[in-house]
């Protein structure tokens, strides 16, 4: 195993178990050492993945800070940290998650492999809570503002037209 390898394996260690001192050891080692911070675990699984995951408040904020790719999916079911983080138990942590990810520009449109959006994987009881509606607003918001590209945005034609005048 390289040593490139077994810094990227201390990074998700660290982000599994939200040790920021472990995560901090690498990315702040002196002298630097070299690691991916979107390095992928044989499930296609990066650090941030398992932040999500593991509602890693600590370390994710860390790896926030970081060059991160925060739309990559996951091997297995095609997950971005996104729908990593909707399935979180604790319900005001996952709220608090998926703000910082849309926040860094995680894309709520993204589906899994099995079709699905971030927020359609917040169903049955977690959907109904105050916390739970409040989670589906937030994703179904922050669709409909992804959805809006720069050709939606409307100009004064004052502004862009050339009518050859010149004063």
């Amino acid at each position: 195993m390289s040593n490139v390898e077994n810094t990227n394996k201390q990074l998700i260690h660290a982000a599994r178990t939200d040790n920021l001192s472990l995560f901090t050891s690498v990315t702040e080692a002196d002298p630097p050492v070299e690691y991916d911070i979107n390095w992928t675990d044989g499930l296609g699984n990066t650090a941030l993945h398992y932040a999500c995951a593991q509602a890693s408040t600590q370390v994710l904020d860390a790896i926030l800070e970081e060059e991160v790719d925060v739309d990559l999916r996951n091997r297995l079911e095609g997950n971005t940290p996104l729908h990593e983080a909707c399935k979180v138990e604790h319900e005001e942590a996952r709220n608090w998650i998926v703000s910082e990810l849309l926040s860094a520009g995680a894309d709520p449109r993204i589906r899994n492999n099995a079709g699905q959006t971030p927020a359609a994987t917040v169903v049955g009881k977690r959907a109904e809570t105050a916390l739970g509606k409040e989670l589906i607003n937030l994703l179904t918001t922050s669709q409909g503002a992804a959805a809006l590209g720069a050709d939606d945005i409307a100009y004064d034609d004052d502004d862009i037209a050339d009518d050859g005048d010149s004063d």
